[in-house]
C-alpha cells in the first residue's frame, strides 16, 4: 500500500490526510508549530455539510530523522513561495526498503505531487525530484481556529486533476494512476490528463482574479477589472507560447464532483485567507506576478497584472487585512489609450 507523506498542515494539506485516512490509506502528515504540538496531543475537528469527525492522525515534523520508504508518495501541499524549501528539505532523506536497507535518496526514488496554483511549482521542486507530478486541486477548506477544518462540500470533499510534469513516464504514470484510484476511493473525484501544465495555465487563468477579493470596492468594477486581468493573462500565455486549456474545460471537470451539499461561502480563495489572517507571505507573486514575469520575459505588456502584484505586495508588507484600497488604481488602466502597449503586444518594435 502507498503511504502519503502530506507536507503541510494547513487547510488543503490535513483535508487530503483526513480523507485518505478515512478511507484507509496509510498517511504521514509534516506539520510544524503550534499545528505539529496541537495533531499530537488531540484528533483534528473535521467539519463537513453532515456533521463533525474526530480524526486522529500521525504527524511529524520537519525536524524528526524521518524514514521514508519505498513506495512513498510525496505531497506538498505548501503554498507556492514555500514549496522550494520543503522540496529541499524532502529531498537528501534516506529511502529505506521493507528489511530497513538504505536504497537512496529521496529525491531520486520518491515521487512528489505538486497542487500549488501557478505555473512555478513543478520547475521548482524538479530542481531536487527526478520524478514530479503536478496537479490541479479544488477543495473549500478553511482553517480558522487550531485543529479546526471546515470543508463546505459533502459527500465529495473535492476533485483533482494529475498527470506526470517531469521524470520517467513508467513510473510516474504508475504514480498517478495510484493517487487518481485512492482519492477516488476517500471522497475526491479524480482525473488523469496528458497535459497537466496546459489545465494549471487554465487555474492561473481562473486564479488571476483572486486578489480582488481583498479590495473594498464596487463588485461591477471588480467584475471588470478580473474580466481585464484574465484577458491580459491569457495574451500574456500566448505571447509566451504556453498551451493552456480555457478555465471551462476545468469546471467541466470539477463539476463531476457531485457534491450533494455545499456550506462554502462564495469566493474566499486562497489568496483572501491569507490576507484576512494578515500572513506574512500569499501567492499573488506566482500568480499575477507569474504573468508580470512572463511579460517581461517575453516583451509583452501586462499592466493589470503588474499592478495588482504591486499594491498587494505593498499590501502585504504592511500586515494584509481586508476591504483594502486600490480598485481605482486598476479601473483607471482599463481605458488604455492608442498609444499606450497593450497587454500582448510587443513593447519594443
Amino acid at each position: 500500500m502507498t503511504r502519503y507523506v502530506i507536507v503541510g498542515a494547513g487547510a488543503v494539506g490535513t483535508t487530503l490526510a483526513v480523507e485518505l485516512a478515512d478511507s484507509g490509506q496509510d498517511v504521514l502528515l509534516i506539520a510544524r508549530g503550534d499545528a505539529l504540538r496541537y495533531f499530537r496531543q488531540h484528533p483534528v475537528k473535521y467539519h463537513t455539510p453532515t456533521g463533525i469527525r474526530n480524526v486522529r492522525l500521525p504527524v511529524a515534523a520537519t525536524t524528526d530523522d524521518l524514514a521514508l520508504h519505498t513506495g512513498d508518495l510525496l505531497v506538498l501541499t505548501a503554498k507556492t513561495q514555500d514549496v522550494g524549501a520543503a522540496a529541499e528539505d524532502m529531498a537528501w532523506r534516506d529511502v529505506r526498503n521493507p528489511d530497513g536497507a538504505v536504497t537512496g535518496l529521496a529525491a531520486d526514488h520518491i515521487p512528489v505531487v505538486t497542487v500549488q496554483n501557478g505555473l512555478a511549482a513543478e520547475g521548482m521542486v524538479a530542481r531536487w525530484f527526478a520524478t514530479v507530478i503536478g496537479a490541479v486541486l479544488l477543495v473549500s477548506a478553511r482553517y480558522e481556529r487550531l485543529g479546526e477544518i471546515h470543508v463546505g462540500a459533502s459527500p465529495t470533499v473535492g476533485a483533482m486533476i494529475a498527470g506526470l510534469a517531469t521524470g520517467d513516464s513508467a513510473r510516474g504514470g504508475s504514480a498517478v494512476a495510484t493517487l487518481v484510484d485512492d482519492l477516488g476511493k476517500a471522497n475526491f473525484h479524480a482525473e488523469a490528463v496528458p497535459d497537466i501544465r496546459a489545465h494549471k495555465a487554465a487555474k492561473i487563468l481562473h486564479s488571476v482574479k483572486n486578489g480582488l477579493e481583498v479590495l473594498s470596492g464596487d463588485p461591477s468594477a471588480k467584475a471588470a477589472v478580473g474580466a481585464a486581468l484574465v484577458t491580459e493573462a491569457r495574451l500574456v500565455l500566448a505571447a509566451a507560447g504556453i498551451t493552456f486549456h480555457e478555465p471551462v474545460a476545468l469546471a467541466s471537470v470539477f463539476s463531476r464532483q457531485r457534491a450533494t451539499r455545499n456550506t462554502a461561502p462564495p469566493g474566499r480563495q486562497s489568496t483572501w485567507q491569507s490576507f484576512a489572517r494578515g500572513a506574512a507571505s500569499n501567492e499573488i507573486d506566482y500568480l499575477n506576478g507569474e504573468i508580470a514575469l512572463l511579460a517581461r520575459l517575453h516583451g509583452v505588456a501586462a499592466p493589470l497584472n503588474t499592478t495588482l502584484q504591486q499594491l498587494l505586495g505593498r499590501a502585504t508588507r504592511d500586515g494584509g487585512g481586508l476591504d483594502l484600497p486600490g480598485l481605482k488604481t486598476l479601473t483607471n488602466l482599463l481605458p488604455v489609450s492608442d498609444s499606450a502597449p497593450r497587454a500582448g503586444e510587443l513593447l519594443r518594435p
